[in-house]
């Protein structure tokens, strides 16, 4: 089937054509129709036809991120498929129309001869080709953050597991340790403990927490010491006397408080006070654990916020790139583990601050820091300088992983252009990162040696004019 050059002189991308230009695409073209629902071209088709939407709607899928999303979508009067100049071979995704559809269908081996016959022709589908590499830009950039969320996400919430685990953890035990503890003190009131007893009880227990710590002791001091408790609650016939060693050995409790403890609890109920006053160390330590494990989480939260700026503007403010550069260190956190990283900070105090988008600005440093990782072996050293001088605020990012080679230095911010394996990247972070810091009126700039990378960032104090 085929149109007839009358049905082609209403559509939008045809419009004004001359007549001889609208009878040679109906000529040479083929009438296709499909119902909702039914595909026009399949994922690895081979990409050999340009379609003219004459009437209906075609949607284009592509996996991203494991899903099948609609990335594209053709409306009447628009072209898809394999254009003039492209380099595309196969088709990257399915299209299916979404209502009734009518297409005009034009094999590749037809372009020259159209090109050829309608020079405007060619300029115009020039300027689909133009927006078509736009939005594949655009999808590129959106899959490259969500691939780099899904990595800090991944990071965070192995982060996040930890102090949640610890934090459930001690929790169950410090309910079973109360537990304990009101069964002891229980069951000493019901055999006679005076008010002695317990003044002393309370006393020692005051020692545990104003003991001097014994930190500064060296293992085998603190093996010494931990015996030497063990041996005198053992002469006294106290239960447990290892275990109650090992945990008074970490208070600073002397020989001499426990014989002035001695001297006043009743011997049969000896026992069982030094275990409520080994029970309220334990306590104070898992109170401890649970709290630091809680400040933790809420470090990594600050750092989520502070990260992703969620409460704040688009618009450029005062900005310390020192916080930023620490929050993405901090959601990089469980790679430098992985690897065994040291990170060095070597950042100038009072360092002014710049007008930026501090979100934008993170992306910078993730995309920087994250590829310093990946270049980096087990137990390297990432160092992150932080000065300003004359011109602005200058960020270098150092890392000692194997260089980059000079036949790739002078491309490594082009789009789409990576070194890495198929699915590990897509060759947009560095150029995402110089656009950002473009758009803050800085400069950006790779400086390598073989056992030395360096990221050279400067960005301006004062406000940038922009050149119109």
């Amino acid at each position: 089937m085929k149109f007839t050059a009358d049905e082609l002189r209403s559509v939008a991308i045809l419009k004004g054509l001359p007549d001889e230009v609208l009878v040679w695409l109906a000529d040479h073209s083929t009438k296709l129709q499909l119902a909702a629902g039914d595909r026009m071209v399949t994922l690895g088709d081979p990409a050999v036809h340009m379609f003219i939407i004459v009437e209906g709607m075609v949607q284009r899928y592509q996996q991203v991120g494991g899903q099948w999303l609609v990335v594209a979508t053709t409306t009447t009067g628009e072209v898809t498929g394999m254009l003039p100049f492209s380099r595309m071979t196969h088709y990257p995704g399915h299209a299916v129309a979404t209502v009734p559809t009518l297409l005009l269908r034009l094999h590749k081996d037809n372009f020259d001869e159209l090109l050829q016959v309608s020079h405007e022709m060619g300029q115009r589908l020039v300027a689909q080709m133009s927006n078509r590499v736009r939005g594949d830009v655009r999808l590129e950039q959106q899959r490259e953050r969500m691939t780099a969320l899904g990595r800090l996400s991944a990071g965070l919430a192995h982060e996040l597991n930890n102090p949640t685990a610890a934090i459930r953890r001690t929790s169950e035990n410090l309910a079973e340790r109360l537990t304990h503890q009101s069964a002891l003190i229980l069951s000493m009131a019901r055999r006679g403990l005076g008010k002695a007893a317990i003044d002393a009880i309370e006393q020692l227990g005051r020692e545990t927490r104003q003991g001097e710590s014994p930190n500064y002791l060296t293992p085998l001091q603190r093996s010494d010491r931990e015996e030497e408790l063990a041996n005198w609650l053992e002469e006294r016939k106290v239960i447990d006397a290892g275990e109650l060693a090992d945990i008074f050995s970490d208070t600073g409790l002397s020989i001499e408080s426990l014989e002035r403890f001695a001297g006043v609890v009743d011997p049969d109920l000896l026992g069982e006070a030094f275990a409520w006053v080994a029970g309220i160390v334990e306590i104070d330590r898992m109170v401890a654990e649970i709290n630091s494990s809680a400040g933790h989480i809420s470090k990594l939260v600050s750092s989520v916020k502070l990260y992703s700026h969620m409460d704040r503007s688009t618009e450029h403010k005062p900005t310390d790139v020192r916080e930023g550069l620490d929050s993405t260190l901090t959601m990089l956190a469980h790679k430098l583990k992985v690897k065994d990283i040291r990170v060095n900070r070597d950042y100038q105090e009072n360092l002014p601050t710049i007008p930026g988008n501090a979100g934008e600005l993170n992306q910078v440093w993730t995309n920087l820091i994250d590829n310093a990782i990946d270049a980096m072996g087990q137990n390297g050293e990432l160092c992150l300088k932080v000065y300003s001088n004359a011109w602005g605020v200058v960020v270098r990012i150092i890392d000692d992983g194997g260089g980059i080679p000079d036949e790739i230095r002078a491309h490594i911010f082009d789009p789409f252009f990576t070194t890495k394996d198929v699915g590990e990247g897509t060759g947009l972070g560095l150029d995402i990162a110089r656009r950002i810091v473009n758009t803050h009126g800085g400069q950006i700039e790779a400086r390598s040696k073989v056992g030395q990378t360096e990221m050279y960032v400067r960005l301006p104090i004062a406000p940038q004019k922009k050149v119109v």
